[in-house]
């Protein structure tokens, strides 16, 4: 059953993906709007969607889980960071600017924009809560170690202070603090909190669709290494994290809701982090989109292998 759904949600994902790709086409939305809708994504709406994921009753149970992925998703990180070093060497991958993308994408999904509205509509609020710890792990490394690798001129201090005031991250200690105190949120404030939320899956989706448009995709899969890059991120990483994930103490929805958001495809942060590096940006903007387009059978399938290996 969750396989089904799943196929369903990735397939109302792509069509809203269309819009994007059509908007962008058009010339309905330009770049620079592009742009901005990713600054309202990641600073205004997650931050919400984080923060309402805590408005749940509390119990030991739910926060002894919480602290479980949030643990697990620091080793797991380790372990995708050294497997982009395994995979992806000076030997194999001569040109230096396409082997940092290269280990960038095998340890960094896309789980804020298309993680977490695949884990609201299949698993619901309780799903998204336990997203928030992998989020909160994604920004500490992402801000460290992940800016790291595109060598920016800046130093660790100025980057951990980065990943500890990011509004996801102080989204994160606002939510926990009104999850374990129970405070109590005002209807009215609740409420337009709710709908800023439902924006989340349709303006993240549209925002890549967007970014797909730009892309000439008679051009999309003439390089192996990109081919590579998507086999690792889109296959191999997941199914190496599944067979760890499917031993350890979680409970179902923590478990799927982690998988799911380690098996997304390439971060679009890539072409960001790329275009603030003057890296050449069409490697890793094809890196990202073939990774996007074939995720609609890749998600899906390492979902149903998981819903197979936890009934065997």
């Amino acid at each position: 059953m969750t396989f089904i759904i799943s196929i369903e949600q990735v397939v109302i994902m792509f069509l809203l993906m269309g819009v994007g790709y059509l908007c962008s086409h058009l010339k309905i939305l330009s770049r620079d709007t592009t742009k901005d809708l990713t600054s309202l994504l990641l600073y205004v709406i997650s931050p919400c969607l984080i923060v309402n994921a805590f408005l749940q009753k509390f119990t030991w149970m739910r926060l002894k889980y919480f602290f479980i992925v949030f643990v697990t998703v620091i080793v797991l990180f380790v372990i995708a960071i050294m497997l982009g070093k395994i995979f992806f060497t000076q030997k194999n991958v001569t040109d230096p600017q396409k082997l940092t993308v290269l280990r960038y994408s095998t340890s960094y999904s896309n789980a804020g924009f298309m993680g977490i509205p695949l884990v609201q509509a299949i698993l619901g609020n309780l799903g998204v809560f336990f997203a928030v710890p992998y989020l909160v792990v994604f920004n500490m490394f992402m801000w460290t170690q992940g800016v790291g690798l595109f060598k920016r001129p800046k130093s660790l201090k100025y980057n951990i202070k980065s990943a500890i005031l990011n509004p996801n991250s102080i989204a994160s200690v606002v939510g926990l603090m009104i999850f374990v105190l129970q405070i109590p949120m005002p209807r009215l404030l609740g409420t337009a909190l709710h709908h800023m939320t439902n924006l989340n899956t349709p303006l993240s989706m549209i925002v890549i669709g967007a970014n797909l448009g730009v892309v000439k995709w008679s051009q999309l899969g003439n390089d192996r290494l990109v081919w590579k890059g998507v086999a690792v991120r889109n296959l191999v990483v997941p199914l190496i994290m599944l067979l760890i994930l499917i031993w350890l103490p979680m409970n179902v929805t923590a478990m799927m809701t982690t998988l799911i958001m380690i098996s997304c495809p390439v971060a679009g942060m890539v072409v960001l982090f790329s275009l603030l590096n003057e890296f050449e940006l069409e490697f890793p903007t094809k890196l990202m989109c073939l990774s996007t387009v074939l995720s609609v059978i890749t998600l899906p399938l390492i979902i149903l292998l998981a819903d197979i290996l936890r009934h065997i």
